[in-house]
């Protein structure tokens, strides 16, 4: 018996319904409540901080990362570069 897919085209649409519902509800109650509003809005705040240090710790992740790949391609060529010295001043035929 085929398996029903978890995420329908109606699933879907009824959740994106119900955030529309439940986001016009809290504006319609912060416009009534400025209690409300003053919370929601440090909320906010505080997720928008989040989210911030959580972007800059990829950033800095990614910038490490690129570091290592970097600094493993300079001793390659370096160590190339010392082979091909050292090939040079001790070949037989200089």
């Amino acid at each position: 018996m085929p398996k029903k897919p978890l995420l329908t085209d109606d699933i879907v649409k009824e959740a994106r319904l119900k955030r529309e519902r439940l986001e016009e509800n809290l504006r319609y109650d912060m416009e009534k409540d400025t209690e409300l509003a003053r919370k929601y809005d440090e909320e906010q705040r505080r997720l928008q901080k989040k989210s911030i240090y959580k972007s800059r710790r990829i950033e800095n992740a990614k910038t490490q990362k690129r570091g290592k790949s970097l600094l493993k391609y300079l001793f390659i060529l370096w160590a190339v570069l010392i082979a091909m010295i050292a090939w040079i001043i001790f070949s037989p035929w200089s």
